[in-house]
């Protein structure tokens, strides 16, 4: 995995402050593949907030965040965030479950 544990616990404080203490976080995509270089960091986010609305502001404040924290100062992120209870689902949820790593 190629992030610091300083980057794992910033990540996974400011996911828990914008989606609750209940959320589960992982990393995926090629920060999660210590043989590959370079990338963006691919975060995957499985939250019970339900209302659209509110789990966009809360993403792009987490966005903003990240990317003014030291630990990820202009760093691209990609955040996938599905709403625990939904019946909707895209493939792309497995793969961040199968292929990434819980943080």
């Amino acid at each position: 995995m190629r992030l610091t544990p300083h980057q794992a616990e910033t990540v996974k404080t400011l996911a828990q402050r914008h989606f609750g203490a209940d959320a589960a976080l992982w990393l995926f995509g090629s920060r999660a593949d210590d043989r590959k270089k370079g990338g963006d960091y691919d975060f995957f986010i499985e939250t019970s907030l339900d209302q659209p609305d509110a789990i966009i502001e809360h993403k792009i404040a987490l966005i903003v965040e990240l990317q003014s924290s030291p630990a990820f100062e202009d760093e691209k992120i990609d955040l996938i965030v599905k709403r625990r209870h939904s019946g909707f689902h895209m493939p792309i949820y497995d793969i961040a479950r199968t292929e990434g790593i819980r943080l």
